[in-house]
């Protein structure tokens, strides 16, 4: 990213309204040397998923506790997220956590546990990663769009495919990272065919990034359909693989409607 000065003091002051939360990143340890810890000059720790197996082990529990049937299984935790990439993550004492997650895990108070999580896989298109995973089990604390900022720094990601469903309000916080441009459907399929898209996120200008996620970017739309209207959002992702110019404006989805511009200029 350029321009990232607004966005580093917005880091910062995440960082200081929430006392206990450090950023780490999980992967295989050759990776240590590709990695960015310094990700908008803030300090990042580097753990060795070889030498960390109870750390991979949580995150794991954690994965599989939030998506149920899609969780990651272990091999594939081994094989495609920590072998070839990294897991950021932000790590706090375990009475931040949501209630019902904390449980899950069986930690006390101060025990080290995983507040949120983003995995993002490198492609064969250099500077291109897939976003395959966030977690956050911070509520109220913006934790999910930070943990996904700072992963995609540290990787040094210039841009971000990602998959989502026009319903879920994960594209809010996907939008915290600025438009998301429709490039259509998923390739091989989904479990949520029907309502789900792939978008992409150019993460280049640091300067836009501050201004999304400070809620400020302000782009006008040209339609609002509903959530629910699929045979229209299906129509508009022919539209997009078609090769026309369509995005999710910020916030992306307001009152059961996401947000179209047709141009983000």
């Amino acid at each position: 990213m350029r321009d990232t000065e607004a966005l580093t003091r917005q880091a910062e002051a995440f960082f200081s309204a929430h006392p206990g939360v450090s950023l780490l990143a999980l992967g295989a340890g050759e990776h240590a040397e590709s990695m960015d810890l310094s990700p908008l000059g803030l300090p990042a720790t580097y753990l060795p998923a070889e030498r960390n197996l109870s750390l991979a082990a949580q995150y794991l529990a954690l994965n599989q506790f939030a998506f149920g049937g899609i969780g990651v299984p272990r091999w594939v935790l081994s094989d495609l997220y920590l072998m070839p990439g990294a897991i950021g993550l932000l790590r706090c004492p375990a009475r931040m956590l949501k209630l019902e997650a904390r449980a899950h895990l069986g930690l006390e108070d101060e025990d080290p546990a995983i507040g949120a999580a983003y995995y993002a896989a490198p492609s064969v298109t250099p500077g291109l990663f897939i976003g395959v995973s966030l977690l956050s089990f911070l509520p109220g604390t913006g934790a999910g769009a930070w943990v996904k900022t700072l992963t995609l720094s540290m990787l040094r990601a210039k841009r971000l495919r990602g998959v989502a469903q026009w319903d879920n309000p994960s594209v809010r916080v996907h939008s915290r990272l600025g438009p998301l441009r429709l490039v259509g459907r998923v390739p091989g399929g989904h479990e949520y065919g029907e309502r789900t898209f792939v978008y992409e996120t150019d993460l280049s200008d640091g300067a836009r990034v501050a201004e999304a996620m400070a809620r400020r970017l302000s782009l006008p739309h040209s339609r609002r359909i509903a959530v629910t209207d699929l045979a229209e959002l299906s129509e508009l992702l022919d539209r997009a693989e078609a090769g026309e110019q369509l995005y999710l404006v910020p916030p992306g989805v307001q009152d059961g409607h996401v947000l179209v511009s047709e141009d983000v200029t």
